[in-house]
């Protein structure tokens, strides 16, 4: 009897063993295969991989190392695909009873504020769209009690909080700078709104031009003959 025991234990351990290393194979490549669609820009597929390799089980989270730190992995390609739909509703940061954040994590925090702004530029309403900015900024706050040294976040803010004190001066004043803004790119080059570089850039308002110096570097014998500062005068051609 025991002859036969014995090796129907070792049949279902090795086969338990076998299923746990199957499952953790098909999840880490559901995991990399993740990565690959978001890399190519295929969101709904890297979402629905992502989604995959968190519905492991938890026999394979446990014995087969897909710990906290792959889970983390799918949950930011998860949310990253989900900001790059227009998902932005999904991305609202989840909060308790009290109003308080239960999201800990920047990455996902910092996609959260992303869409809560991108979701602002759809809205008609002036005083709507200073309400959703100002939550906006404390988004974008929260970012960075999370996570202090985030660049994105950092730029982010600063961004926000501009946007919403330009929405916050009265029409006239808008107007105004509207008008400059048409005025210095009708004596521009550049053609009329972004560009593959941005949006085109200028010197600030009120500021005299006139005051900078274009300074042209003189040719070496000029600099023996007068070490002073030339004057950028016509430039006579040798030989």
């Amino acid at each position: 009897m025991k002859s036969i025991v014995v090796p129907a234990i070792l049949a279902v351990a090795f086969a338990v063993s076998g299923l746990v290393v199957w499952s953790m194979g098909k999840t880490e490549a559901q995991l990399a295969d993740a990565h690959k669609q978001l890399a190519l820009l295929q969101y709904a597929e890297a979402g629905a991989e992502s989604d995959d390799a968190l519905a492991a089980s938890p026999l394979v989270q446990r014995i087969g190392g897909f710990g906290r730190e792959e889970q983390t992995d799918a949950r930011h390609v998860r949310t990253t695909a989900e900001y790059w739909q227009a998902q932005y509703a999904a991305l609202e940061p989840k909060r308790d009873a009290a109003g308080s954040l239960t999201e800990t994590d920047p990455d996902v925090l910092l996609h959260g504020a992303n869409a809560s702004f991108r979701a602002t530029q759809t809205e008609t309403e002036r005083n709507s769209a200073l309400r959703r900015l100002d939550g906006v900024v404390k988004s974008y706050g929260e970012v960075l009690k999370a996570n202090g040294g985030s660049v994105d976040a950092s730029f982010n803010y600063e961004y926000a909080v501009r946007v919403r004190d330009n929405l916050a001066k009265p029409r006239a004043a808008q107007a105004r700078a509207a008008a400059l803004a048409r005025a210095d790119q009708a004596e521009s080059d550049l053609p009329a709104g972004p560009t593959l570089h941005g949006r085109p850039g200028g010197p600030p308002a009120k500021t005299d031009m006139a005051q900078f110096k274009i300074v042209i570097p003189k040719r070496g014998e000029e600099r023996k003959d007068d070490p002073q500062a030339g004057k950028g005068g016509t430039k006579i051609r040798k030989g």
